[in-house]
């Protein structure tokens, strides 16, 4: 009882704030707190201390930290029991420069100056409700940009739920350069005028928002040069043999080698989330790759469900704004009645039935629910992982389908009686995704009988047009330039950058 006196709430005594030098010395221009402490402090729990504090502020540019920390007491036992020195402990996690003392932190943020810009290259300006945002990118073997993410990669602890640093070997040390290389990040800074300064000619202000790091993993390929110098040099092509698989040889930029992008960390500070920023931010990179010849797909690394709804609207909006042949998917109605029992969906979504002796009507069997070749096409064109086209895929077909069986997020809705054409509609179609969690679950649903069997993969199909329900009632109410809200369930809110990304194994899974 009197150890539980003494221990305090690690989240709730941690403030972070991001300050800017005025007239009048360090304004507080966000104070937050933390999401997570555990990957620093057990349990999240600190002991041998009451009224504990712990302040960490950075500069609201160039996000120079600086650590303190007091308590109204300090436990002390004859045992020879201590209580936690939480400023060792934070030194395993802050560089070293966050130690110094109040004032030199306060002489560095007055010595930035006026001309300070983030590090990397800009590569987008956005202006949003009177508010101008740019997005820098640099890669970690500039020794500009790694100073940056060590500052406040201390963020990725805080909101991303088994995050980790990036850049480091078992030891804490640099990585190679050529391993850093591999690393692109993003910085989205708001950008103001300085309103401190006395001059005629404001200079601009720039308020860190959120960061995201990509990681390139390369695809090898054949050794057989182009048969003309017009042809993709960075496709990656499947090897004649074992053999063939080796790396590039020569001189060859780490960009231009074929590779796959993953989104690995993605973070935007709780005080600037529900404004769209982590939708422009997610854009920006997407949009980037897309138009990269070397990238050959775009995928995440272990998202969150919050960062899957992001993602969602984020690529349905640019497939029905970008692509006209996915704008105008449809079911194809054609295919002839399906008995209850003894219909075979194959895997190019071509419908026959299990009865050999059985004759069809049409020949509309001969093709599928949806024209599989040409998708995956499109697939490929725009640099979307197998799973997540997919499931935009079954997703835009629901939002097509006639209003009378077309799932919904409100199941007390009035609704129009359906019409024999219209379940057929929607029987296509949920075979459709019922075939495909049916494939990616196979390993967990053989564990059990049949009956159960089914009765399971149609509660996971049931829930599965639930959630896609609620991401196009989201997105049909939401116009692409609206977030100004937090909140999971707010349709008027993009600002799900909750951060990716405790690994889930469950069923449900789309």
């Amino acid at each position: 009882m009197a150890d539980e006196q003494w221990t305090v709430d690690a989240t709730e005594a941690t403030n972070i704030s991001l300050v800017q030098h005025g007239p009048n010395g360090l304004t507080r221009i966000e104070t937050f707190q933390p999401r997570f402490t555990y990957p620093i402090f057990e349990e999240e729990r600190i002991f041998g201390h009451k009224g504990l504090r712990i302040t960490i502020d950075f500069n609201a540019s160039d996000m120079r930290p600086h650590f303190s920390t007091s308590s109204a007491k300090k436990y002390a036992d004859v045992s020879g029991t201590e209580p936690e020195d939480v400023r060792a402990t934070m030194e395993e996690f802050l560089p070293k420069v966050a130690f110094q003392k109040r004032s030199d932190f306060e002489a560095a943020i007055k010595d930035v100056p006026v001309s300070w810009t983030p590090p990397g290259e800009r590569i987008e300006t956005i202006t949003k409700n009177g508010d101008t945002y740019e997005i820098w990118r640099g890669t970690l073997d500039d020794p500009a940009v790694r100073q940056l993410v060590k500052r406040l990669q201390i963020f990725v602890l805080f909101f991303i739920e088994g995050g980790s640093y990036i850049g480091v070997d078992a030891e804490g040390k640099d990585e190679q350069d050529s391993t850093l290389a591999r690393w692109a990040v993003y910085f989205v800074y708001k950008k103001q005028l300085d309103t401190a300064t006395d001059t005629t000619s404001k200079s601009p202000q720039y308020i860190f928002q959120g960061y995201s790091t990509v990681y390139n993993f390369w695809l090898f390929q054949d050794l057989t040069p182009p048969s003309s110098p017009k042809q993709d040099r960075t496709a990656a092509i499947q090897p004649r043999t074992d053999e063939a698989w080796e790396l590039p040889k020569g001189d060859i930029s780490i960009r231009d080698m074929a590779h796959r992008a993953r989104i690995s960390q993605f973070v935007i500070l709780p005080p600037f989330q529900g404004k769209g920023i982590g939708a422009m931010l997610y854009n920006t990179i997407f949009g980037r790759h897309v138009r990269e010849e070397a990238t050959k797909e775009v995928t995440i690394e272990d998202p969150n469900e919050d960062f899957d709804l992001l993602r969602d609207l984020c690529d349905m909006r640019y497939l029905r704004k970008n692509e006209p042949d996915f704008a105008a998917l449809k079911v194809n109605n054609k295919i002839p009645t399906i008995p209850k029992f003894g219909g075979v969906l194959h895997n190019d979504t071509r419908i026959t039935l299990s009865d050999k002796n059985a004759s069809s009507t049409s020949d509309a069997d001969a093709s599928g629910v949806v024209d599989i070749d040409a998708l995956e096409k499109l697939r490929v064109k725009t640099k979307i992982a197998p799973r997540q086209f997919w499931r935009l895929v079954e997703m835009h077909l629901m939002s097509t389908l006639p209003e009378s069986v077309r799932p919904v997020a409100d199941l007390s809705a009035p609704r129009p009686a359906p019409s024999k054409e219209d379940e057929h509609a929607y029987t296509l179609w949920r075979l459709l995704l019922k075939q495909r969690l049916y494939r990616r679950n196979i390993s967990i649903l053989g564990e059990f009988e049949i009956t159960e069997r089914i009765l399971k993969l149609n509660e996971t199909v049931s829930n599965v047009e639930g959630e896609y329900a609620r991401i196009l009632e989201r997105l049909d109410a939401t116009p692409s330039s609206a977030a100004d809200k937090n909140g999971k369930r707010k349709a008027d809110d993009l600002g799900l950058e909750k951060t990716l990304v405790s690994k889930r194994v469950r069923i449900e899974e789309p």
